[in-house]
């Protein structure tokens, strides 16, 4: 599968406000075998626990480890660094997670992400944003407008700390700070999808996504997960050799149910028909960008898709992408 996304490096946004978990999934992200080369931008390392056993090198603003891992302090000027990180396109990270403060608006971030100096090098693959579900009903004034707007800008939403809350206290945070169709994972110890993070280039489409070893980062020292893993996360993948139409396709993408969190794929549409167009969803944003010319014997459209279980009616989904065929 031929994608000029695949020569971006994708870039993850993690926001959320002062205490909601976010420090506890960056420590899991670094402590994790991800298969992937990931610099991970903080506000402070110092926060975060990295077992010295994985350290192979430590300077005042960086720590590299020996899973591949990068993490680095963000100070100063983001661009600066940004350009830092990407100059070596071979021994370059695959994968950039940037934390957001738990006081700033994470779109300021995505803006930068955007500068054309980037274009050809970064993209946003997600904003993602955590919550905590016992404190965040409590907040007032600005800081209340300032998590507000922490959710605004997200792709997904993480509801963690759910084990302190009732199941009447949570279904209120959700009434009343949540868009109807926002794409949410509701969880504890700030425990997280590998797929829904790093998107889907890890994920084998022909399996559960429980199959996959760390789907699930695992916290030493906190309470068991008893929660059915092999139950939570279903994908399907949907192929065609006939042109789309691009206006149809789309129009199916923003139609999914809030309970498929991404697709991304590579497809051949009417409005490009020399090129290959990368497609990809991730909560409610869609997007779909030519990228390389096509080679005639791989002009094939192939879409991968996640969500919990049982929210992929694959029948219906299949009979729906089939009338997206470009006439």
């Amino acid at each position: 599968m031929t994608n000029t996304l695949a020569k971006k490096i994708p870039v993850t946004i993690i926001s959320g406000f002062l205490g909601a978990g976010k420090t506890t999934l960056l420590n899991q992200i670094l402590g994790s075998n991800t298969n992937t080369r990931i610099a991970v931008m903080v506000n402070d390392f110092g926060k975060i626990n990295i077992d010295s056993k994985l350290i192979i090198s430590q300077t005042q603003t960086t720590i590299s480890l020996a899973n591949g891992c990068v993490c680095c302090t963000v100070e100063g000027d983001l661009i600066v660094q940004l350009n830092a990180l990407i100059r070596d396109p071979v021994a370059g990270p695959e994968h950039i997670l940037i934390e957001a403060s738990g006081i700033s608006n994470p779109s300021k971030i995505a803006s930068t992400i955007r500068y054309p100096q980037f274009r050809d090098r970064l993209y946003i693959d997600s904003i993602i944003s955590i919550l905590d579900a016992d404190q965040f009903g409590r907040l007032e004034g600005d800081m209340a407008n300032l998590a507000s707007e922490q959710l605004d800008v997200a792709d997904i939403i993480v509801i963690n700390k759910i084990d302190l809350v009732s199941d009447a206290e949570l279904a209120k945070l959700k009434n009343n700070w949540l868009y109807p169709n926002a794409r949410v994972i509701e969880t504890s110890f700030s425990k997280f999808p590998l797929p829904l993070l790093f998107g889907l280039e890890q994920t084998d489409s022909q399996k559960n996504l429980n199959d996959q070893e760390n789907m699930f980062f695992d916290i030493k020292n906190t309470a068991p997960d008893t929660s059915p893993h092999s139950q939570l996360f279903d994908t399907w993948s949907w192929s065609c050799a006939a042109v789309l139409d691009a206006s149809k396709l789309k129009q199916v993408l923003m139609t999914l149910p809030k309970e498929i969190y991404r697709a991304k794929g590579v497809c051949q549409l009417n409005v490009f028909p020399d090129n290959a167009c990368s497609v990809h969803l991730v909560g409610n944003r869609v997007e779909v960008a030519p990228s390389v010319f096509w080679e005639e014997k791989t002009r094939k459209t192939e879409l991968v898709f996640i969500g919990l279980s049982g929210s992929i009616d694959k029948k219906d989904l299949n009979e729906r992408l089939n009338h997206c065929v470009h006439i």
